[in-house]
């Protein structure tokens, strides 16, 4: 939103809880209280000149297989459609880089590579079907970009990475587990940066890969340890024991009504390497982020100052989806 708020463009969010959009509306954006699962937002949808579908439901290890189809698959099919009905002009889908995981250094991934589910979760299900059924939009003729992003980081993360990254700035992190992959890091605010220019210079029926630096998960941890001035947390925990605590997580999570801390999809999906090769976005978008080092700098910097008393609470990320 800032990408567009900046460039002063007339935004609207579409949200189910206007009080979490209020820090929006003061900036001058106007608030239209929906649900992409209930599309009763036609009205809204005609005045558009572009539309940015990025809701959904990002959860690893959740237990509500349906509810995650509904937002992220159902939801999707009713954005596109009504977008479809209503001639909006361009349109730009937030799909994932993990719906082609499994690349490696030796071969990222590109465009062209093939989907796949990677893992047996209903998070990475839905999306990779929801993927699917945005190739066939676009293939039909509507004028849809799709955009992947690959692993995401910045401040305001409420996710597992936001509360690593939290304990890290405590100097709370000592160990990781063993086994996780390597991946490639982008920014947020380079994220959105992406899906502005996929909007304005990228072309319908175009796909594009936002992906910045390749790293190993362990050294991503280990420069945001590094940039906070505390010892990098080591590599010595078994996976079985993490699978284990992440089993007791899931399970207090189930009787309390809440998202685990950690879950063993999470830890499988932390193991998948996801290399990709982001040339296209570079060459065609004139996609440029800045140095990885200095974002992961300033993501600290959020973090220390935001984190650095101990009573802080944690990040936690609010129960159920964002759609």
């Amino acid at each position: 939103m800032d990408a567009l708020v900046r460039r002063d463009w007339d935004v609207t969010v579409l949200t189910r809880d206007p009080a979490r959009a209020a820090d929006f509306r003061a900036r001058g954006v106007k608030i239209v209280v929906g649900d992409v699962t209930v599309p009763r937002f036609r009205e809204a949808m005609s005045r558009a000149d572009v539309v940015f579908h990025i809701a959904g439901w990002l959860e690893l290890g959740i237990r509500d297989a349906a509810r995650m189809f509904e937002v992220n698959l159902t939801g999707t099919g009713n954005v596109l459609s009504m977008a479809r009905k209503e001639n909006v002009g361009r349109v730009v889908y937030t799909s994932t880089a993990g719906v082609i995981a499994g690349a490696t250094t030796d071969r990222p991934a590109t465009e062209s590579s093939p989907v796949r589910v990677a893992l047996n979760d209903p998070y990475v299900r839905s999306k990779v079907q929801a993927h699917e059924l945005a190739m066939k939009e676009m293939n039909a003729g509507l004028p849809l970009t799709i955009v992947l992003p690959a692993a995401v980081f910045g401040p305001h993360d409420t996710g597992q990475l936001g509360r690593s990254l939290a304990l890290i700035a405590r100097g709370k992190l000592p160990r990781l587990p063993k086994g996780f992959g390597t991946n490639t890091w982008t920014h947020s605010a380079d994220i959105a940066e992406g899906h502005f220019l996929a909007a304005t210079v990228g072309r319908p029926g175009q796909q594009y890969l936002l992906g910045d630096r390749v790293l190993p998960m362990v050294d991503f941890y280990r420069k945001a340890a590094e940039a906070v001035g505390v010892p990098p947390p080591t590599v010595s925990v078994p996976m079985g024991i993490a699978q284990i605590a992440a089993r007791f997580s899931e399970a207090g999570a189930w009787f309390a009504g809440r998202t685990p801390l950690l879950s063993r999809s999470a830890l499988n999906l932390a193991a998948v390497d996801l290399v990709v090769d982001a040339s296209k976005a570079r060459r065609e978008l004139g996609w440029n982020p800045p140095p990885l080092d200095s974002r992961i700098r300033e993501t600290m910097d959020w973090f220390s100052v935001t984190y650095r008393d101990r009573r802080t609470p944690l990040p936690r990320k609010p129960s159920g989806p964002s759609r």
